[in-house]
């Protein structure tokens, strides 16, 4: 992850990179503002997300579509998913030493059995699944869908991403509807904490998802599980 005053940085050269491919202005909007802390929180380079922005515009060009017309990040978040997969696919053949690198879909099986093997564990842990109802039978119900997915890894990023990302945005919702108040009041105000300077210049309801995103990592890591989404994959050895 990156440090803290990065978060800002981070956003300012997002905000750039779309505002220079569209060749006008960019009020960042607070879905914009969602995304932008998805990618940061995933740790997806910056560069990636300016790549993916830079292929998105290519696109709209290649299809003579009026670039003003890209009035919303989130467009680019197929472009971006490409591109981070590239990079990671050639991520792992460097460190392996190889020209022929890892199959794609071989590093989402290992990623869809990891997620489902940690949210079987949160159903199988009293603690938890006692305390917290609706979203273990969430997990229950997502470690069968993920596990459904298993013979369809091959596919494009964009459609298996199209299938995770309602359990990802289901989990994230329900871990923090039952999470203990004082646990979330405590996420929040570390989440604050680092937002910094940046918090006093974001509008209310951009703040208010933007804090969220980064208290839903804490409640996630607090109870042993992890993001849904094939940003957050990771190289499961």
């Amino acid at each position: 992850m990156t440090s803290d005053t990065g978060l800002a940085q981070y956003f300012e050269r997002i905000e750039a990179s779309f505002c220079r491919q569209r060749g006008a202005p960019l009020l960042l909007s607070p879905l914009d503002f969602e995304k932008a802390v998805e990618w940061y929180a995933a740790s997806v380079p910056v560069e990636v997300v300016e790549e993916g922005i830079a292929d998105y515009f290519a696109r709209l060009a290649s299809r003579k579509v009026p670039l003003r017309r890209a009035i919303c990040l989130s467009f680019a978040e197929d472009f971006i998913l490409k591109a981070l997969a590239a990079r990671r696919t050639a991520a792992v053949g460097r460190a392996a030493g190889v020209q022929e690198h890892e199959p794609q879909s071989v590093r989402v099986t290992r990623f869809l059995e990891s997620r489902a093997s940690r949210l079987d564990a949160f159903c199988g842990d009293p603690g938890g699944s006692v305390a917290m109802p609706m979203l273990s039978r969430l997990c229950e119900e997502s470690a069968r869908e993920v596990r459904s997915l298993l013979p369809k890894s091959g596919l494009s990023t964009t459609t298996l991403e199209g299938r995770l990302q309602p359990l990802d945005r289901e989990l994230c919702r329900l871990v923090m509807f039952e999470s203990p108040r004082e646990l979330l009041e405590a996420w929040r105000e570390e989440a604050l904490a680092r937002l910094g300077d940046l918090a006093r210049s974001m509008e209310g309801e951009a703040l208010r998802q933007t804090v969220d995103k980064l208290a839903c990592q804490s409640a996630l890591a607090y109870w042993a599980l992890a993001r849904l989404s094939l940003l957050f994959m990771e190289d499961e050895t």
